[in-house]
């Protein structure tokens, strides 16, 4: 509370989703999309537009995180993302700290935007490695090379103040010692974040279709547990132990944009499909997006 006994307003986080990829991964069933061709202009409009109004309905907040998942924004002109991010500055104050984030693939093309995405202010990458074996990449539909992502790692590690990538596990027929392979490969590559997480099959996807067909079994329980179970003694021993479901850090340094999700904080989804939670006067609403990219746009 102020001085004056009034209450100073929660801060508030944003969410932003762009809906494309350039291939749908089989095991994925996020809210993205393939399409041949995407009208950057008209869709950067669209978030203009949408943050604006967002603004209009809770002005007095601080931003305390941004946070542009999708799909993969790493595809989105560094331009761009610097006009979405100035026209945040323009409508809301930004913490001081404010951590900002964006999702990213370690392919040539868009580690080569890395440089102009960190002057455009993200300040956060998240980028999506999967695996350090072509055979894993392979299978799961990634579409670059163990030599690009480890390129693309080492110079995020240079670019940014922050940085953390993904790594999926527990895929079929995998063993305990592949897996402490993998992941002792990913710790030589990490700063003080990683995200782990056990390859689920979703309705919907490609994976799942299989699994219903026969054509495709899942690594057995047992299996899984201990290779779960040893995951978190590793990541402990390695002084980023686990503080949500799949993501490890050094403390002091989660994503704060995780915590506003699993501490019950507020944040507005901007874009297709995206989420929110936000309240006026102690009334705290779930609010999705539409998750048609045409009917959001």
């Amino acid at each position: 509370r102020s001085r004056q006994g009034m209450t100073t307003p929660a801060p508030l986080s944003l969410y932003l989703h762009w809906p494309f990829c350039g291939s749908k991964c089989p095991y994925c069933d996020f809210n993205s999309h393939v399409r041949p061709v995407v009208d950057e202009p008209r869709w950067v409009k669209a978030l203009l537009s949408s943050l604006s109004g967002w603004h209009a309905q809770h002005s007095s907040r601080e931003i305390a995180t941004i946070f542009w998942g999708g799909g993969t924004p790493s595809l989105v002109s560094p331009a761009a993302v610097e006009r979405v991010l100035s026209h945040i500055q323009s409508l809301w104050p930004i913490a001081a700290d404010c951590e900002i984030t964006l999702e990213a693939n370690p392919t040539t093309h868009e580690t080569a935007r890395f440089n102009d995405l960190r002057a455009a202010g993200v300040n956060r990458l998240s980028v999506g490695i999967q695996s350090f074996e072509q055979a894993d990449l392979d299978f799961l539909g990634r579409t670059y090379t163990v030599t690009e992502a480890e390129r693309a790692l080492g110079h995020i590690a240079e670019t940014f103040p922050r940085f953390t990538f993904d790594m999926i596990y527990a895929l079929p027929g995998h063993s305990l010692g592949q897996w402490q392979a993998q992941l002792e490969r990913a710790l030589g590559f990490a700063g003080e974040h990683l995200s782990l997480y056990q390859l689920t099959f979703e309705p919907g996807t490609r994976f799942y279709q299989a699994l219903q067909t026969g054509r495709m079994q899942p690594l057995d329980d047992d299996t899984a547990a201990d290779l779960y179970a040893w995951t978190l003694a590793r990541m402990a021993e390695a002084g980023l132990p686990q503080y949500e479901i799949s993501n490890y850090s050094r403390p002091g340094a989660e994503s704060r944009h995780n915590l506003v999700y699993w501490q019950g904080g507020e944040w507005a989804g901007i874009g297709p499909g995206a989420h929110g939670r936000i309240g006026t006067n102690g009334n705290r609403r779930a609010i999705a997006n539409i998750r048609s990219p045409e009917k959001w746009l």
